[in-house]
């Protein structure tokens, strides 16, 4: 088969299979093989005559003579003139083959191609269409108003929104002049509305006008409509109701100038702080600090905030920049621009400022309440002080009274108790008669009971004991001496301390406080039990004074020690207890009865 005979398989045709012709020998091989086997025949028959006379008997040698000699005078021959030709015909033609259904491959391989091409061609136009009816539809339902015109200004294209915005249908606005539709003003045309001139696109805020004749502001986008070959065929105009954005608008204007008013009206200071330094503040706080926002732009806070107070401020902001939320105001000092340090207080608000972390701050100005603190709390020290030493000038009167009471007017009573008893034994030791010193006799009682009254009177002043024995050993002996005097009370006892665990300085006013406390319970509260307890809690030293009584409202007796008569004795125990750094609670109703707590912290060595 001749390979140029091969004709492509026209399209849409079912390929035929390749047509393999059988083989037929050639003239020319025929001819090499007759040639060849007469050459045989000629060499066999000149061999056997010439090898015959040599070897007459011995066939055998002359069988091997005879084949080699065949062989290696006919192989060559055969070779060249016959199997040579044969092998190169048979190349040439599986060559042919090969080439004929190479051929036709190709030709199956162009008509798939042509028919893919005419498939893809009527895909790509299948989705053009559906590409168009789709943005067809997107445009018919876009929330916006779309407008296409031509170079003129006559309308090509109206969506739905166009007709819900404008309330026009697009088959009457349909070749109408868009601002003969919309009303848009001569400043709109010649701004580009109109369709003149607009080749580079516009966008802005309109006044745009319905048909029924009301008015809205509307953000209106222009684009032109280019050709291939780059002329403007159109305009395309979208259409966006911004009435509601307007409002906004006003409404955040609004709220911007209520808050500006608000804030640069604040009577505290109000700041942005963020990366280390104020981004903003109010003109209260320029005031406060003494700078301008130029200076603070180029000022570290750490430069603003004093030295001392810098550690605290700067972890407890960097706490509140992590989202601790602030509990309580924070007190700082700052350096005044003027160099004088100025006490703020106020909080701190975590906040996004240009889209970052920040602190809102919001303080005010306490220097002067600072200074008059400062001047309450050294009031009140000189107070404490004035306090503690009355009361030490009170105990050395006390005790120097009571002193002078058992060493003077007791020494004299006693003195002259023992002279009147002397005077008494004289008498009878003269044999005077026994009813003659009756007068003299009857003194000695009186005398005895002026002795211990004075003796009373001095420990009452200033029980010896205190000095001599310790607390301890007072408290059970003024408890003794209190049940004696108000035998209808009974008194509990609890003493869970040891006399070294006291130090020396609370001695006297824990047994002043007991005394005042046992003697009001014992004049006002119609008690019939009193409990004595003093104890050490927790590192604290406890004086607890409870009682059964009826009670009374410890509120008044605050805001006005006279108003019931009395009072005093309360403010003496507050005192005496806040002297030594301690608190004195009282708690009393009418169910309950009255207790009455003082503790004082321990130091950590009593001794």
């Amino acid at each position: 088969m001749d390979i140029l005979s091969a004709k492509p398989v026209p399209p849409g045709a079912q390929p035929s299979p390749p047509v393999r012709t059988p083989w037929r020998p050639d003239r020319d091989l025929l001819r090499s093989f007759l040639l060849v086997s007469v050459l045989i025949v000629i060499i066999e028959f000149v061999i056997m005559v010439a090898l015959e006379p040599l070897f007459k008997e011995n066939h055998r040698a002359m069988a091997w003579v005879d084949a080699t000699v065949l062989i290696l005078v006919c192989g060559p021959a055969m070779y060249y003139l016959l199997v040579r030709p044969m092998a190169r015909s048979l190349f040439l033609k599986a060559e042919a083959d090969r080439a004929v259904e190479e051929l036709q491959a190709t030709n199956l391989f162009l008509r798939q191609d042509a028919e893919l091409r005419i498939q893809t061609q009527t895909l790509e136009r299948t989705r053009a269409d559906a590409r168009i009816e789709f943005q067809a539809r997107i445009l018919a339902v876009v929330q916006q108003a779309v407008v296409a015109t031509g170079r003129g200004g006559a309308i090509l294209y109206w969506n739905r929104y166009a007709e819900w915005m404008f309330g026009w249908a697009e088959a009457e606005v349909l070749n109408q002049t868009l601002a003969k539709v919309t009303g848009f003003t001569a400043e709109a045309a010649r701004a580009g509305l109109g369709g003149v001139g607009a080749v580079k696109g516009w966008t802005g805020e309109v006044r745009a006008l319905r048909r029924d004749g009301g008015n809205f502001p509307a953000y209106l986008t222009c684009s032109p409509i280019w050709r291939n070959d780059g002329s403007v065929a159109g305009f395309v105009y979208t259409f966006m109701d911004i009435t509601d954005r307007k409002a906004a608008e006003l409404a955040i204007r609004d709220s911007e100038e209520k808050y500006s008013t608000v804030v640069e009206n604040s009577p505290t200071g109000v700041f942005i702080y963020k990366d280390g330094k104020i981004v903003f503040g109010n003109q209260r706080f320029f005031q406060m600090v003494g700078r301008s926002m130029r200076e603070l732009c180029d000022m570290h806070l750490a430069d603003l905030v004093h030295s001392e107070d810098w550690p605290t401020v700067s972890a407890v902001w960097g706490r509140r920049i992590g989202g601790e939320v602030a509990t309580r105001d924070s007190e700082y000092r700052i350096i005044h621009s003027s160099g004088e340090a100025r006490w703020l207080s106020g909080r701190t608000a975590l906040i996004r400022y240009a889209g970052e972390t920040a602190l809102l701050g919001n303080i005010q100005d306490i220097t002067e309440r600072h200074k008059a603190e400062e001047a309450l709390r050294d009031s009140r020290e000189a107070l404490h002080r004035l306090s503690a030493k009355l009361m030490s000038a009170q105990e050395t009167e006390r005790r120097r009274v009571a002193q002078e009471l058992h060493d003077s007017l007791g020494q004299s009573l006693s003195a002259v108790k023992f002279m009147v008893e002397q005077a008494l034994d004289d008498q009878e030791a003269r044999g005077v008669p026994e009813g003659s010193g009756m007068s003299l006799r009857a003194v000695v009682p009186v005398i005895q009971g002026a002795v211990e009254e004075v003796r009373r009177i001095s420990m009452a002043l200033r029980p010896t004991t205190l000095d001599d024995l310790g607390l301890l050993a007072t408290i059970a002996w003024f408890t003794r001496e209190f049940h004696t005097t108000y035998p209808h009370m009974t008194v509990e006892r609890i003493i869970e301390v040891e006399e070294f665990e006291i130090p020396d300085p609370f001695k006297t006013n824990v047994f002043r406080i007991l005394q005042e406390a046992m003697n009001n319970a014992a004049k006002y509260s119609r008690a019939t039990h009193i409990m004595v307890a003093l104890r050490q809690v927790l590192g604290d030293l406890q004086l607890i004074i409870a009682d059964n009584g009826v009670g009374f409202d410890p509120a008044q007796v605050r805001v006005s020690p006279s108003a019931t008569g009395g009072g005093y004795g309360l403010v003496s125990m507050r005192e005496r207890t806040e002297l030594f750094g301690g608190s004195l609670i009282i708690t009393s109703s009418a169910e309950a009865g009255t207790m009455i707590l003082a503790r004082w912290p321990l130091p950590e060595d009593p001794i």
